[in-house]
């Protein structure tokens, strides 16, 4: 919330304003009418995009994959491989301190495809969970928060998130992502550029106001 300036035995005194609601005092917005159109004075808005600061996918078993796919995001089962149905998580870092009071407006988040099993594209089914970095076993806070569909190999796109992703995130409930589809449908399996892929790797941006 930002700073008004009110006058006190002559002197401009910065102040949050404040209005009465339910029972409580709570910091209040201030619009102007300025060209035409009502601007914020008490708020501003941010956007900041986040990268992915490690990412790391799991057999089955829940146990790290050990080979070359490992920092990918994969999902789903592939016919010829040992794996089972893969899983995968995604970290961004530190972004809770930065969205400390915010008010979250719109959360993207992006993903690059390598590859699908049809040339078709597939469905991704995106959760979030809550570790600082890539945890011996795979574990999530929430399964299946949103499926997106992709309709190629190898696209690129930003996804739109629940608003409560980075609301759980500023809360300290959420730290990333998790890929996991519970299925062997074909739909479902393909892998993701993972944090080594340079302009390819996730990212996380966060619209919001403070």
């Amino acid at each position: 919330m930002g700073l008004i300036n009110r006058f006190v035995d002559g002197k401009a005194v910065s102040t949050n304003p404040k209005v009465f609601k339910d029972g409580k005092w709570i910091d209040a917005d201030v619009y102007k009418s300025q060209d035409g159109k009502w601007q914020n004075m008490t708020s501003q808005t941010y956007v900041k995009t986040f990268d992915a600061t490690w990412t790391q996918s799991y057999r089955d078993t829940n146990a790290k994959r050990p080979d070359w796919k490992a920092g990918k995001l994969c999902q789903g089962r592939y016919i010829e491989e040992p794996w089972g149905i893969q899983r995968s998580l995604c970290g961004f870092g530190d972004i809770k301190s930065q969205l400390a009071g915010a008010k979250i407006l719109k959360v993207e988040l992006y993903l690059c495809n390598q590859h699908w099993y049809y040339m078709a594209g597939g469905n991704a089914v995106i959760g979030y969970h809550n570790h600082a970095s890539e945890p011996n076993t795979f574990s999530h806070s929430v399964y299946g928060a949103l499926t997106s569909s992709f309709s190629a190999r190898g696209q690129a796109k930003w996804i739109n998130m629940p608003l409560a992703l980075g609301e759980g995130i500023r809360d300290g409930r959420y730290k990333g992502i998790s890929l996991f589809a519970n299925t062997e449908n074909k739909n479902y399996y393909g892998y993701f550029y993972g944090v080594a892929d340079g302009s390819k790797k996730p990212k996380l941006k966060i619209t919001y106001s403070k």
